[in-house]
């Protein structure tokens, strides 16, 4: 049983283990895109604080379509810190799924220069996620990262130590060793190291590659499905609309009122999303996130439907379900644990490529070392997979 668990590992390890790699590499380097893009576009991302005070979200919106030749505004985004730009998001044209970001001065209105730096982490999220090649892109990311699970379970088994409460067999190495001996205890060592992280990126990243999976875990954590353009958790109520490039005065008085409301049920918050609808008369959602979330994606939301508060929906109050499921993208990235959690991730990232070049390394000379063994005069020998 051992030698078929063996042979199964290193098959999907030199196939698997390539795609991994790509996955691997690029998933590190978006770990910190957030902290790298704003390091990057000091005066795009961030702006210099004016006198007075930021412009209300519907002066914002009114400046800012004026200025948008006809575009529709999906959404806007402001920050309390007057150091952070504001950000909107144009309505997406068919057939793209997301729409056009671009950042404002939000004392100005002005729509600020694009961000540098945007379209490459935007390349190199679509070759961590789809390698670059949509549908079929995104079924060899899934099928290699059920390959992962498989290589994280059948990696530890077949290493299952004779004292298995001793960690220094499971954990240590010896730089004294050379040659395959080396090369066996690193690759075996660095993946023991890393095994929580991989099982977590893989039972995470499945929710994006497969709708049955994404279901299942909807029907065991018990958490209500996203409504389409309504976000997880949303409603119909709440769902993304778009405005018509400049913003009519009914539109900007259901802003202006909704931001008031807003502000009246919320003292303090860091950042907040205003999906204004294209109609006055229309419910209004914002989601906004508290001074000190517990990561990136705690959001919280509220509906305000002609200047009365018809939905509140706190983070902190979800149950445990919801609270999972809404935080998949942070559990996957390791920022649900803060930044501990991020350069863990990160760091297990990087040792993809390593964990695959060391695999191909002890295939490659297993194979030479086959080859060099006499053969029996009758049948031929077993296959040897050594350790």
């Amino acid at each position: 049983m051992r030698n078929v668990w063996f042979q199964i590992h290193w098959l999907i390890g030199i196939t698997a283990g390539v795609v991994l790699a790509v996955i691997g590499t690029t998933g590190a380097l978006l770990s910190f895109e957030p902290e790298i893009l704003r390091s990057m576009n000091e005066g795009i991302i961030t702006v210099s604080p004016q006198a007075g005070t930021p412009l209300l979200p519907a002066e914002l919106l009114g400046r800012v379509g004026q200025a948008s030749a006809g575009k529709q505004i999906a959404s806007l985004t402001v920050f309390s810190d007057a150091r952070n730009a504001a950000r909107i998001v144009y309505a997406a044209e068919p057939p793209a799924r997301r729409g056009e970001s671009r950042y404002v001065n939000p004392y100005t209105g002005e729509i600020l220069p694009r961000a540098k730096g945007e379209e490459f982490f935007r390349t190199v999220t679509q070759l961590h996620r789809y390698l670059l090649s949509a549908e079929t892109g995104k079924q060899i990311v899934g099928a290699s990262t059920v390959g992962l699970l498989f290589l994280a379970f059948s990696g530890i088994y077949l290493r299952w130590p004779a004292r298995i409460f001793d960690w220094r067999a499971w954990l240590t190495f010896s730089w004294a060793q050379r040659g395959r001996a080396f090369l066996w205890s690193l690759h075996s060592v660095l993946g023991t190291w890393v095994l929580l992280c991989y099982l977590l990126a893989g039972f995470t990243g499945l929710y994006w590659s497969y709708n049955w999976y994404r279901d299942a875990l909807f029907s065991v954590t018990g958490a209500p499905k996203p409504v389409q353009g309504g976000g997880a958790g949303g409603s119909e109520r709440g769902a993304a609309a778009a405005v018509p490039g400049a913003v009519d005065e009914g539109q900007s008085r259901e802003v202006t009122l909704a931001w008031q409301m807003f502000r009246r049920y919320v003292s303090a918050y860091d950042s907040a999303t205003l999906r204004v609808p294209a109609k006055p008369g229309q419910p209004v959602q914002i989601t906004y996130l508290d001074p000190r979330p517990p990561h990136p994606r705690a959001t919280n939301r509220v509906v305000f439907d002609a200047g009365k508060l018809v939905e509140h929906e706190r983070y902190q109050d979800k149950p445990a379900g919801s609270k999972i499921m809404s935080s998949m993208f942070s559990l996957h990235s390791g920022r649900f644990f803060g930044v501990p959690g991020a350069i863990a991730m990160m760091l297990a990232s990087l040792l993809m490529p390593v964990s695959a070049v060391s695999g191909w390394l002890l295939y490659l000379g297993r194979r030479r070392r086959k080859k060099a063994q006499p053969q029996p005069a009758s049948a031929g020998g077993g296959a040897s997979h050594g350790s």
